[in-house]
């Protein structure tokens, strides 16, 4: 079988007891992204979007800690 997506593999697969499970799809000012939980933090790890002007906004930017989320 073969998967054409723009996930990462390690989303795709989680392993049991792997950091990476910290991480969901969600939606920030209608723009998907992938964020990261580490603590109180959610952390911007990257844009999920097709559509070009999603990666030019700056409030939605991989690295960026998402306060009240």
């Amino acid at each position: 079988m073969i998967w054409y997506t723009m996930q990462p593999f390690e989303l795709m697969f989680p392993e049991e007891g792997n950091e990476q499970s910290a991480q969901n799809v969600i939606l920030y000012n209608n723009v998907p992204v992938l964020v990261e939980r580490m603590g109180d933090e959610t952390k911007i790890v990257q844009i999920m979007s097709t559509d070009p002007s999603h990666f030019l906004l700056e409030d939605c930017q991989p690295g960026m800690v998402l306060r009240n989320f």
